[in-house]
């Protein structure tokens, strides 16, 4: 159903953070959250250019050396967390969220928590980004009061540039993201789901692009990523416009979907920054959640 990760080159930070300015021409797009993934975005460039930075940990996943196809993904002891760096991007999503009108009660309480306790932030990383440990996650909310999506979310956002560097360390010689083979309709490196899906201009084929490291890699036309069904009755296509290149692709069985841009309608030259079309495509969000669909897990891709 699967066939091996693309590694392509990838955008650097001025021309997605010049792409996610443009956004704000729209009056359809929300500004406050515009505004929001800008800042989030520059948090977390500046976790993986001082990991970048640094030298290569003695105890890095599978001794610094190429990911081949057929190695395993990446697990919860493969990625170094630094708990400086991630208490710096915690302020950092803080911050964002209370000069766009994200602020909530959900992320002082865990302020609180990543104060009194170090190891909680380590621990909240590690465990939003694999599995999601759920049980971990659930444990944290129910003890700091907190909802369990916004332990989610803020895990998750702090782990990404975590993983997504640890992906480009351990795959020499790519100029984007690695190569591995997928898992169903996840990522092949960090078990992860995939946040946006694209068909590729030269031929159709689907690619789907991970959303916490940002790998990319082919899966079948028509299958649901979430859950492999092939059946064509269960799988469903929902549009906010007909003339739109952008679109949800949903399954009935499992109630999962990803949203896909045709490249094949946009402009020639015109590049699919994945964290520009989460950010451009809330409304469709909204039309798979009134039709009863779920986003299982958060974007959180760190660009």
């Amino acid at each position: 159903m699967t066939e091996e990760t693309v590694a392509e080159s990838q955008p650097g930070l001025e021309e997605i953070l010049g792409c996610l300015e443009a956004l704000l021409e729209f009056p359809s797009v929300s500004e406050a959250y515009v505004r929001f993934r800008i800042d989030l975005l520059k948090g977390q460039r500046a976790v993986r250019e001082a990991l970048a930075a640094a030298p290569a940990s003695p105890t890095a996943p599978h001794g610094g050396s190429a990911v081949s196809p057929t190695t395993s993904m990446l697990g919860p002891e493969d990625v170094a967390f630094d708990a400086g760096l991630l208490r710096a991007l915690f302020e950092a999503i803080c911050a964002a969220a209370a000069a766009h009108g994200r602020r909530s009660g959900d992320l002082e309480a865990l302020g609180t928590a990543l104060k009194a306790d170090p190891d909680v932030i380590t621990g909240l990383a590690r465990a939003a980004a694999f599995g999601p440990d759920l049980p971990h996650l659930e444990a944290l909310a129910r003890q700091y009061g907190v909802a369990v999506d916004a332990v989610l979310f803020v895990g998750r956002a702090l782990a990404a540039p975590f993983v997504a560097e640890t992906v480009r360390r351990i795959t020499p010689g790519t100029a984007g993201p690695g190569r591995g083979t997928p898992l169903g309709g996840h990522c092949g490196i960090c078990g992860s789901p995939p946040s946006v899906a694209r068909l590729r201009r030269e031929d159709g084929k689907r690619l789907l692009t991970c959303g916490l490291c940002g790998t990319e890699w082919e899966f079948e036309r028509l299958a649901c990523p979430w859950c492999n069904s092939q059946d064509a009755a269960v799988l469903t296509i929902l549009r906010a416009d007909e003339a739109e290149p952008r679109w949800i692709e949903a399954c009935e069985r499992c109630r999962g979907y990803v949203k896909t841009v045709d490249e094949r309608r946009l402009p020639v030259g015109g590049v699919i920054i994945p964290v520009v079309e989460e950010t451009a495509t809330l409304h469709l969000d909204l039309l798979a959640e009134r039709e009863g669909y779920i986003r299982r897990l958060p974007y959180v891709l760190s660009g």
